[in-house]
């Protein structure tokens, strides 16, 4: 009959311990910070974009629904249409090359301006183009230092912007 030996080997878990209270107090800096945020502004409004929903016509909730199910219900998007060269902002469809962005007093600025007199019912959404990044930073740090809510919206290069849509829309009640 053979002989089973004791093994006097302990196991030292402190280290796993160790790590395990990091990790723990690392979730927990995480929570109370989200949780902080939160509470410092109850108010925060969500701006999302309408474009999918204008593009593409009334949700499929009927005549009684809202036609922009996705989109921010408290203020009205004003468009600027973000090209490599160039940008369009609507409504209008006015259209101005990219050095505009530079000259002060251009239609841009007043543009801007203009959102920014009203920027508690109007915010802003750029449509960004294959290879308009460069611009897409400009305009998004000019519409940020004047204190513009901003939504962007990746556009393929040959989509065009059924503009004529959302205004439809938002004339009707909902």
């Amino acid at each position: 009959m053979a002989r089973k030996e004791k093994s006097n080997a302990e196991q030292d878990l402190s280290s796993f311990m160790a790590i395990l209270i990091m990790t723990i107090g690392a979730l927990v800096v995480l929570l109370v910070s989200n949780t902080l945020v939160i509470i410092s502004n109850p108010e925060n409004t969500t701006v999302t974009s309408v474009v999918t929903s204008s593009l593409y016509g009334q949700a499929d909730g009927g005549e009684g629904g809202s036609p922009f199910p996705m989109g921010n219900r408290h203020k009205e998007p004003r468009y600027i249409d973000v090209h490599p060269d160039r940008i369009y902002l609507f409504p209008g469809e006015i259209v101005l090359p990219v050095r505009e962005l530079e000259r002060p007093g251009s239609v841009l600025e007043e543009f801007l301006e203009e959102v920014s007199q009203n920027r508690q019912e109007e915010y802003v959404i750029l449509l960004v183009r294959p290879h308009a990044g460069e611009v897409f930073r400009r305009l998004s740090r000019a519409v940020r230092d004047r204190g513009i809510d901003l939504g962007t919206e990746l556009f393929e290069a040959g989509r065009d912007v059924n503009f004529e849509a959302r205004q439809a829309a938002s004339q009707r009640q909902f």
